[in-house]
């Protein structure tokens, strides 16, 4: 160590730290069609040796490992954390490693280090699987990034904080795709994506909940959570009828797929206002249309057609019949000085 520290002494020179470039960590795809959760999550890199920081106090990982244990049996948490994670970057290797990077997760955990300790349990997952008991530190990874996401949403959320949220749990997933708490984790995404509008990410996962997890206890909540972002995001695609149709067909879809859900009325309710939304703007496109100025007398007179056809109970239904013969006898009119000539 003193070497160490010596060479420190004379090769020191002003010069520019260089700090490792994360890759961003985001959804691929652009669009809820292409969502899908990456298959390399946030690069988690490898804790190495470093002559500037992380000088362990002792020459062995056995002795340093005691060293950090006795720190903590003294009730210093925090200088035992850090002789920990010194023990971690300079003998990685080692079984002693695992112990210390155990220990780190552990003391951060029960200090509510929130951060800390997830990034712990996630450096076990990426650097140490198949040599611990998975199911607690992934209990525990949940738990932290429970308690970020909570800490977050007391205060005003911006998109980046609320992508990050979202990562914490798609970093679980990744890392145990077949975790029995999978939609668990998989919905509270879905809840997250609703919390920042957008709704037809909510959609898109928890449509992938149903469809691989189709019996899991979260069932219930999932066709609530859908059915809600099915509702919002009509009121975002008001003016868009083929997509409002596609929303009303979803709700549908799910009121037949749970048909005995305690809050069946309330999609059917949802599913009659996206209707009539889109009943109402297919009208308004057809009197839009009807503007001889602008456009064509056969356009218009197609648009009240393609309404009467969709919509023939329609209470505007008697306006678009007397607006379409009245484009009619127009055309009619206008047609017959070039029949005469």
């Amino acid at each position: 160590m003193n070497v160490r520290l010596l060479l420190l002494c004379f090769l020191f020179t002003p010069i520019s730290i260089l700090l490792a470039q994360y890759r961003d960590y985001s959804r691929m795809g652009k669009t809820p069609a292409e969502l899908q959760f990456i298959d390399d999550p946030l690069t988690i890199e490898l804790k190495e040796p470093s002559w500037f920081w992380h000088n362990p106090k002792q020459d062995s990982a056995g002795e340093q490992l005691s060293y950090a244990a006795q720190l903590e049996a003294r009730g210093e948490w925090e200088e035992a954390v850090e002789a920990y994670d010194d023990l971690v970057h300079e003998w990685h290797a080692t079984p002693e490693a695992l112990t210390a990077q155990l220990a780190i997760a552990r003391l951060n955990s029960a200090h509510n280090r929130a951060q800390a300790a997830y990034d712990a349990d996630i450096y076990l997952l990426a650097h140490f699987a198949g040599r611990f008991e998975l199911e607690p530190i992934l209990r525990d990874a949940v738990a932290q990034a429970d308690l970020l996401a909570a800490q977050d949403l007391a205060r005003t959320l911006r998109r980046n904080s609320m992508d990050a949220l979202r990562a914490n749990y798609e970093r679980i997933i990744h890392f145990a795709p077949r975790w029995p708490r999978v939609p668990e984790l998989l919905l509270k995404i879905a809840e997250l994506y609703i919390l920042n509008e957008e709704y037809d990410s909510a959609i898109t996962i928890c449509d992938r909940i149903v469809i691989d997890w189709s019996s899991c206890n979260e069932l219930e909540a999932v066709v609530t959570t859908y059915c809600t972002a099915c509702r919002k995001q009509a009121d975002k695609w008001q003016n868009d009828t083929g997509r409002l149709l596609h929303l009303e067909q979803l709700i549908a879809g799910a009121r037949t797929f749970f048909p005995t859900h305690p809050q069946v009325s309330q999609f059917a309710q949802w599913q009659k206002e996206i209707y009539l939304m889109r009943r109402d703007r297919s009208f308004e496109k057809a009197t839009f249309y009807d503007n001889p100025s602008a456009y064509s007398i056969e356009a218009a007179a197609e648009a009240y057609r393609s309404f009467l056809r969709t919509f023939p109970d329609a209470p505007q239904a008697a306006q678009a019949q007397e607006r379409l013969a009245a484009l009619t006898l127009l055309r009619s009119n206008s047609k017959q000085p070039k029949d005469a000539q």
